[in-house]
């Protein structure tokens, strides 16, 4: 682990007497018999809500974020209280209103150390960017707000405070620190903080490269390439060559589940950008690393349904997602059985199986909430408002948008954005405002174009979606968008989308794109094109 700084406490001894941890799991940490724990998640919602403010807080503020719902608040927070004295004792006393804190002497909080940028004592540095409360999370809309808003923060605080506290002339990582490194970075954008987690990725990287173990090397660039591409830059430079160089690292150490990875994650790259051929044969290669192994057999399949959905092969795409939903269950990994169910959802709207897409989107949407996965919240909550729009629920289709773009744009994922910002305009298109869709979704796919990390079938799905709103209001610029959206799906290999763009001339009166767009659609599995 890196070296850290430790302070002695008042008996003489090495570290605090008691350290209040509230970053990963929280708990109390003493020499002797630990306290009991508190009844249920308010009090460590309520004890970090405290510790983590700028100043005391209102108990009426607290009510609004805890208990928006009892029937006597300021009951429940006084039981709430009762609990947390219960939890901390005299470590943490807690009175008044507003609320405040007195920190005991010979006691150290995480938080607080963090927010003060000084260096921690009795609690490891490399814990300095785990989420807040993490599995321990009340289920109240108006706390998780906060708690996000919150934990981003704290990542960004405990990303500075590692780096300011690193010895300049360190001994090499181990072995064992390096993968500690990449398991806190994976916690770290789970929680939504996708450029704070790919840089300790990128310090794990770093630290290998000292150390010298093409293992560890191996692990560690594979993780950080997936992470990036998924969460930060689908098609950037660096992060491909950092899972080539796994792949060539993991081949030449017999690394087979490693190579899988990094061979998989190279064939979503290639599907981000567009080179489908690319993609085929690198995930035909990572089958052959993933072996019998299920855990990584689903991931594989998963990208490999991911890569099919647009080409006119749909029909194959689902079966692939089926795979992989069935061998993340059998392997007992929760978010890619989360995550293959989402994209099977999409491949069954572009079908227009709507009723099974219907039921996937439900499925996908409890799994996430009980995963407190919020980096995919905005992705489930794109197919979901989908599936509104389809049911002619236009107004709630739109209040699911509206509240996914924002948890988007927080995120500072260009790909959700873009996605959400696309459901919302037609949204607000069937909700009567047609011109204000098509220039809030215009002004989308321009940004799109020059933004060469969103995955090229976002773009296409938007110009198909521009080309749909545009025709009711003006025949040229839709003719015109059409024209765009073929040329872009030959360019790609998303052949779908040049379907689509022939559908979209014949309904604006062009004599030859009927047949055009029947010769097209022919080829594919997809029934949703051939319908009239």
């Amino acid at each position: 682990m890196e070296p850290i700084e430790t302070e002695r406490g008042d008996d003489g001894g090495e570290g605090p007497a008691v350290v209040v941890r509230l970053l990963g799991p929280p708990r109390v940490e003493t020499r002797g018999t630990p306290p009991p724990a508190p009844r249920g998640r308010k009090p460590w919602a309520l004890l970090a809500l405290l510790l983590t403010s700028t100043g005391p807080v209102p108990r009426g503020r607290v009510q609004e974020l805890l208990f928006p719902d009892a029937e006597d608040p300021q009951a429940a927070l006084r039981w709430t209280l009762s609990q947390v004295r219960r939890a901390v004792g005299d470590a943490v006393r807690i009175a008044g209103d507003p609320l405040t804190c007195e920190i005991g002497e010979g006691v150290r909080v995480d938080v607080v150390d963090l927010l003060a940028g000084r260096a921690p004592a009795g609690w490891p540095l490399t814990e300095a960017t785990l989420p807040l409360l993490e599995c321990a999370e009340p289920d109240v809309p108006e706390f998780a707000a906060w708690l996000h808003g919150r934990r981003h923060a704290l990542a960004q605080a405990g990303a500075r405070l590692q780096r300011r506290h690193r010895t300049r002339n360190h001994s090499p990582a181990s072995r064992s620190a390096v993968r500690e490194l990449v398991r806190i970075g994976e916690h770290v954008m789970d929680s939504g903080a996708a450029r704070d987690g790919t840089g300790i990725l990128a310090g794990a990287v770093r630290r290998a490269r000292e150390l010298g173990d093409d293992v560890v090397l191996a692990e560690a660039l594979a993780h950080y390439g997936r992470g990036y591409v998924h969460a930060v830059a689908s098609t950037d430079p660096g992060a491909a060559a950092a899972l080539r160089e796994a792949d060539r690292l993991a081949t030449r150490e017999g690394l087979a589940e490693v190579a899988a990875l990094a061979r998989r994650e190279l064939g979503f790259v290639a599907t981000a950008t567009g080179d489908f051929p690319t993609a085929l044969r690198m995930l035909e290669s990572a089958d052959a690393a993933a072996g019998e192994r299920p855990e990584q057999r689903a991931g594989v399949a998963h990208v490999r349904g991911f890569a099919l959905i647009d080409t006119g092969l749909s029909e194959w795409a689902v079966r692939e997602l089926d795979a992989a939903v069935g061998l993340a269950e059998a392997a007992d990994r929760p978010r890619a059985f989360t995550a293959a169910v989402a994209m099977r959802a999409r491949a069954r709207l572009q079908r227009g199986e709507d009723e099974a897409a219907a039921a996937d989107v439900a499925e996908a949407r409890g799994m996430a909430a009980d995963l407190r996965w919020t980096s995919m919240r905005p992705w489930i909550d794109v197919l979901h408002g989908e599936v509104l729009l389809r049911e002619g629920r236009a107004a709630e289709a739109e209040a699911v948008l509206a509240d996914a773009h924002t948890l988007a744009e927080v995120l500072d994922d260009a790909c959700w954005i873009a996605l959400t910002s696309r459901g919302l305009a037609v949204a607000r298109a069937r909700l009567g405002n047609p011109a204000a869709a098509v220039t809030a979704l215009d002004g989308a796919c321009a940004t799109l174009v020059a933004d060469a990390d969103v995955c090229c079938w976002i773009e296409l799905h938007m110009r198909d979606t521009l080309c749909g709103i545009t025709a009711d209001l003006d025949r040229d610029a839709a003719l015109s968008q059409a024209s765009t959206l073929a040329r872009r799906a030959e360019h790609t290999g998303l052949a779908e989308y040049a379907v689509r763009a022939a559908r979209h001339r014949a309904r604006l009166g062009d004599p030859d794109a009927a047949a055009d767009a029947r010769a097209r659609a022919l080829p594919h599995d997809n029934p949703a094109l051939l319908r009239a």
